[in-house]
């Protein structure tokens, strides 16, 4: 296949997206990095705490929850998500997703994910471009590279905490 008319950013894309095909986990994944921020954790020398209905554990900040995301994406671990971390990360989390065999996620299939919250199944809903009721890896692709160009203000290709925290704020108009 021959592509004539590509710009810089498109084939920088394409050429980590190809690079990118054996690893990662940013935004389709970051269910299982804010499980894990969620989970209790003891040590050796004391016991597990145990949760009754009355006593849930407070929910993590927003901030948290990015701070894990970030983290788990942050492969080299400098505190910074790079482009190819970030592409990385996207090809893991559409694996994670599990494509059926036509190459597609179909959204009725999500909703049935436990801890799939509406909140996120309306987002991932969001990412159908064309409207079919599931979604490519095109799609996917498209939209979190979306993301990762909006959240990198200072331009770097490469994503800080506080580029996502302020992002993230800015997209859901919250305050400080």
């Amino acid at each position: 296949m021959m592509i004539t008319t590509q710009t810089p950013h498109a084939l920088r894309t394409m050429r980590l997206l190809c690079s990118a095909a054996a690893a990662g986990t940013f935004a389709l994944a970051s269910a299982s990095a804010a499980q894990a921020a969620d989970a209790p954790v003891s040590s050796p020398t004391s016991p597990p705490k145990v949760t009754t209905a009355a006593q849930k554990p407070a929910a993590p900040s927003r901030a948290n929850r990015l701070q894990a995301i970030c983290s788990s994406a942050d492969l080299n671990h400098d505190g910074k998500v790079s482009l190819e971390e970030f592409h990385r990360d996207i090809v893991q989390g559409w694996h994670n997703l599990s494509p059926d065999a036509t190459g597609h996620v179909q959204l009725s299939d999500l909703a049935q994910v436990p801890r799939m919250g509406k909140g996120r199944l309306k987002r991932l809903a969001a990412v159908d471009t064309d409207s079919d009721g599931k979604l490519s890896f095109k799609e996917v692709v498209e939209s979190r590279m979306a993301y990762f160009d909006a959240a990198d203000t200072d331009q770097d290709d490469q994503l800080s905490l506080p580029e996502c925290v302020a992002y993230e704020r800015q997209r859901r108009g919250s305050k400080p």
